[in-house]
């Protein structure tokens, strides 16, 4: 007798511990969601920016080349860099290390660099938002989406004005 009610006691006060106060779940749910929209948009500001900056390389070079002004011609202006995948620029002369025409493409110019980072940024907020695995109203979702859309195009506008050549 005397060990199942050692055992009853050992099993109420586990249950005890596991069920929380209501309000310290709230807040603990509260955090977690407001650490994934930090999270979900940062990243998605950081795709923007990285999207900007690759339109502002490809169509406001000049503008690039105002804030930037010792940046590397051959890296990051797109009509030159293009040449950089290949041996001594010369795509008879096949790549220039293995991968650098394909899946590391991104290492070789600035324009492939950045659409590599906007995706990097982009996937890994849909992976952290995913991995939050909180569900709602389908409305949530489009609201969300919304929401990250708009961040998302902010990064860009920050980035792509202030490197515009034209007023």
């Amino acid at each position: 007798m005397r060990q199942a009610l050692f055992v009853l006691l050992l099993l109420a006060a586990a249950i005890a511990s596991y069920c929380q106060n209501p309000d310290e779940e709230l807040k603990k749910l509260r955090k977690k969601r407001i650490t994934n929209y930090a999270i979900t948009g940062s990243m998605m500001f950081l795709s923007g920016a990285a999207d900007g900056l690759n339109q502002a390389l490809m169509y406001q070079y000049d503008g690039f080349k105002k804030v930037f002004p010792h940046s590397n011609d051959q890296f990051w202006k797109p009509s030159l860099s293009g040449a950089n995948k290949y041996k001594n620029g010369d795509p008879k002369e096949g790549a220039k290390f293995p991968g650098s025409r394909t899946w590391l493409v991104f290492l070789t110019d600035g324009y492939h660099l950045t659409r590599f980072i906007d995706h990097l940024f982009m996937t890994g907020a849909v992976a952290v938002k995913i991995s939050g695995c909180e569900k709602k109203k389908w409305y949530a979702y489009l609201l969300e989406a919304a929401g990250y859309w708009l961040v998302n195009r902010a990064g860009f506008c920050v980035v792509y004005n202030r490197l515009k050549c034209y007023p």
